[in-house]
């Protein structure tokens, strides 16, 4: 018995597939209907798409010392040991770094060169969202955005906020293709080419510029004070030497019975030989302090870089032919199938 029933159940889906098959084949007219305006619809709409355009730039920037080894040797031989393995910017916390909210700020309140508008404020304009903000009592006058922070009020730095999260979800990529190598791309997809070229040209240079600031923070300040200290005892050996120079012009020829009197070209002659060794030593800890400098300084480099004119972007016409038509016979299939259940239904 279940064997029959098994059997005279798939005959009736059997039967049931074949009665739809013919209910859709007499109803081809009206399926060719919806696949043609639906797939026009999505021609026109691809046709009137604004084009996008993408900024696309490639670049090092890595604090790995292997390049700087012979740079490592020259110190060791001075008996200083600058090998470090600790980096706080290393891997992904560039990418954090270069998405965060401190360095797309910093980017989107520079003007590109020949303009006299502000990424930020072409970002808003281009996306009309200051049309939408004219609507409010509260934000109709937020734009344009001033091009220092200190001077945005409340609302606008309220609005600024939800312009970053737009930009960061929806124009902005950064990411590191290979795990292992310190390339880094970052990408910026929009409406506008300028704005899409100098938000990833800006950002990389900002962001960089703040790493490289970071990580030699520590190095430039002991430089600056070796090199100022190396400076004034430089200035008063010479006044030292000088001054030696005079007192013994004053005891040449003296009788050899006065020691007495040479006693300040002594004087003198000692203090010179303790700045010249003083002197020696700041110089030699200046070079050290030159050589570490260069060892903290991270490789940084541009590999590729977009150039205006950028590539526009837009939809394939065809391909949203097809998919049209395919999403128009879809949905007149749906139509007919709820049509047939709720007939059966009654």
């Amino acid at each position: 018995m279940a064997k029959i029933y098994e059997e005279v159940t798939i005959k009736d889906i059997v039967l049931k597939i074949k009665e739809w098959w013919k209910f859709f084949w007499s109803k081809w007219l009206w399926f060719f209907s919806a696949g043609f305006i639906c797939g026009v619809l999505a021609v026109i709409y691809v046709w009137n798409q604004k084009p996008s355009y993408t900024a696309t730039l490639n670049f090092i920037l890595s604090s790995d010392n292997s390049q700087n080894s012979s740079i490592l040797g020259l110190a060791s031989q001075l008996g200083v040991d600058l090998s470090s393995n600790t980096d706080a910017f290393s891997g992904d916390n560039i990418i954090a770094l270069m998405s965060s909210r401190t360095m797309v700020q910093k980017t989107l309140l520079q003007t590109p060169p020949g303009g006299t508008q502000t990424l930020l404020n072409i970002y808003v304009k281009e996306e009309k969202l200051n049309d939408s903000w004219q609507s409010k009592e509260r934000t109709k006058n937020a734009y344009p955005f001033p091009a220092d922070t200190t001077k945005m009020n409340y609302v606008q730095d309220s609005l600024f906020r939800e312009v970053y999260l737009k930009i960061i979800n929806d124009n902005l990529t950064v990411q590191r293709p290979d795990k292992d190598i310190s390339v880094y791309v970052v990408a910026t997809k929009s409406a506008n080419e300028i704005f899409s070229l100098y938000l990833t040209k800006y950002l990389v240079q900002s962001t960089s510029k703040f790493y490289i600031d970071t990580k030699t923070s520590v190095s430039r300040s002991n430089l600056s004070m070796l090199q100022h200290e190396a400076d004034s005892i430089h200035s008063i050996l010479i006044h030292s030497i000088a001054a030696s120079a005079k007192t013994y012009d004053y005891t040449f020829n003296l009788n050899p019975a006065y020691q007495a009197q040479r006693v300040p070209a002594q004087e003198s002659q000692l203090t010179a030989t303790a700045l010249g060794n003083a002197y020696s030593e700041v110089l030699r800890n200046l070079e050290l302090a030159k050589i570490n400098l260069q060892k903290d300084t991270p490789l940084y480099q541009v590999i590729d870089e977009p150039q205006l004119p950028l590539i526009a972007e837009k939809s394939s016409r065809l391909i949203a032919l097809i998919v049209g038509g395919f999403a128009g016979v879809f949905l007149m299939m749906l139509y007919f199938i709820i049509k047939g259940l709720l007939k059966l239904a009654k």
